[in-house]
């Protein structure tokens, strides 16, 4: 029976890629309208994503739900095995491009934390409309300690390695830790930034409306590691800079909508794409799902 109960919460992570990938217009990102600066993917590529990685996400949650033991570090040794496979099974699904390898790291150790936190609360498994705000909370912090040590064994000891990743490059270059610092300190930009704002912005009724004002309001802050990638630390800088200047318009929805549209253009003259922003996008909609608020 509590499989069948874990399932409604691996779903949640699916229908969060879903949301993100729908929502339009998105500046530089592949949606519903064009594929934003992307030549190598579309949004029929992102859905196969989506699919190739959804029972992944359950395994991930099992993970969680049948550890035992106060050893985090264990659990995260068995959640990185896992979320290799669902790598493998992405890459087989786009035929190679890479549309979720950092969500799918994110949401691996948020729904392992998300199953062992269940396990200790069974009546949110058994009731998930109960699920609130200071769930949410405890379960981000509980990815701490099985992320804390990831700095230190994937960044420590960079100096001496032949060839790097670039996200090994910015975190030598210029301290910028993506993806595993953001794990390592609990997703404090979730708990602290992203889901408290679309919590206020969604009381205005307006759920496609808050989804957009989030985006860029992710954009205005968001160490963007892809947005780097594409153009440097100068580019990310402007796009932010860019992003604070439309933010503090408080537009309403139509012309919200307009200034993004034009903005898309201007990111795909650019070649930029803000993934990293993406990735923060539905993660932060995978918790207001749970939540009941989106």
């Amino acid at each position: 029976m509590s499989e069948e109960l874990l399932q409604y919460f691996s779903q949640m992570g699916t229908k969060a890629l879903f949301y993100e990938i729908a929502l339009s217009p998105k500046p530089g990102l592949v949606d519903r309208f064009d594929d934003g600066s992307h030549k190598d993917m579309t949004f029929s590529t992102f859905i196969d994503s989506s699919l190739a990685l959804a029972p992944h996400f359950f395994s991930y949650l099992k993970a969680g739900f049948d550890h035992v033991g106060d050893n985090p570090r264990q659990l995260f040794d068995q959640l990185r095995s896992l979320g290799i496979k669902a790598e493998q099974d992405m890459f087989s699904a786009t035929e190679g491009v890479n549309t979720h390898k950092g969500v799918n790291f994110s949401l691996a150790v948020l729904l392992g934390a998300t199953g062992f936190y269940l396990k200790k609360h069974p009546k949110l498994l058994e009731n998930p409309q109960l699920f609130s705000e200071s769930d949410t909370i405890a379960i981000c912090r509980l990815v701490a300690p099985i992320c804390q040590h990831l700095i230190e064994t994937d960044l420590g000891h960079l100096s001496s390695k032949k060839e790097l990743t670039y996200g090994e490059k910015l975190y030598l270059e210029h301290g910028i830790k993506g993806p595993r610092g953001e794990a390592s300190e609990g997703f404090p930009t979730l708990t602290e930034k992203a889901l408290p704002f679309l919590r206020e912005r969604l009381k205005q009724g307006d759920k496609e409306l808050a989804q957009l004002q989030l985006l860029l309001y992710l954009m205005t802050f968001v160490e963007d590691g892809n947005l780097i990638h594409r153009g440097g630390i100068e580019a990310w800088q402007q796009v932010k800079t860019e992003c604070q200047s439309l933010h503090q318009l408080n537009l309403s929805k139509k012309e919200l909508i307009h200034q993004l549209s034009l903005y898309n253009d201007s990111l795909i003259f650019r070649h930029l794409s803000p993934g990293g922003s993406a990735d923060l996008l539905a993660l932060t909609f995978f918790f207001a799902m749970l939540e009941g608020i989106l």
